[in-house]
């Protein structure tokens, strides 16, 4: 699905969640950059889909720290190869099998689609120093009762469904060391999460009980989780 271009044949696809992933990312990271006094000189994005992300985020990192020079971003859809921009260098290669090194890698929303997580973590956190991951937490009420995981299996194909503890325990497992997580708040207001006409309905319920209790929020309707770690050495 993914080596033949299926996947990606439409190479826009997910891009309009892009910038509310970013600052989402942007909040956590830039308060971590600035408090442990980290200079970055390059940063990939493995699973790069459209490309949107990397150049967001790439964007705003060169914007607020200067040492930034390198951008790339990695994937084994064929269709990354048709990625252009300004900054950032595009790769139709598998990140995990290739000799390069990289300041900061992120994952968004990735590893899901991975038959073995914790493998595919562990070689790519001996290729960086740090690890941006934006992760589904998708073990809730909400697609247990209605039994969404045979969907998702198939589209967007999903092969493992966490809740915020599985996937602590996944990335620590797979040799990581976190140093910091955060509930994705942002989530919410991707224009995928507000599409129907129930979702607009229920928005502002969401949006309260989100405040309110996040984790009240995750187990009944899922929500994503954002993690910085320290890579491999």
């Amino acid at each position: 699905m993914y080596l033949e271009g299926v996947y990606f044949k439409d190479n826009n696809r997910h891009s309009e969640d892009a910038k509310y992933k970013v600052e989402a990312i942007k909040k956590m990271l830039f308060k971590f950059l600035i408090k442990n006094n980290i200079n970055l000189n390059s940063y990939a994005d493995v699973g790069c889909g459209s490309g949107e992300i990397i150049k967001l985020l790439g964007k705003d990192l060169k914007l607020n720290f200067k040492s930034l020079k390198i951008l790339k971003g990695f994937d084994i859809s064929p269709h990354v190869d048709k990625l252009k921009d300004e900054f950032v260098e595009f790769s139709f290669t598998d990140f995990t099998k290739t000799n390069e090194k990289f300041d900061l890698v992120t994952l968004n929303d990735v590893f899901e689609h991975v038959p073995n997580p914790g493998l595919f973590l562990a070689d790519v956190g001996k290729r960086a120093k740090y690890i941006v991951m934006h992760i589904p937490l998708e073990d809730c009420f909400s697609v247990n009762y209605r039994n969404l995981q045979k969907r998702k299996i198939v589209s967007p194909g999903h092969l493992i469904f966490l809740n915020i503890n599985s996937a602590i325990n996944l990335i620590s497992y797979s040799g990581l060391k976190i140093l910091d997580y955060e509930y994705s708040f942002e989530s919410i207001k991707a224009p995928s999460n507000i599409k129907t006409l129930k979702q607009k309905i229920f928005y502002p319920l969401k949006a309260i009980l989100l405040k309110f209790n996040p984790y009240l929020f995750s187990k009944i309707f899922g929500i994503s989780l954002i993690v910085i770690a320290k890579g491999i050495d």
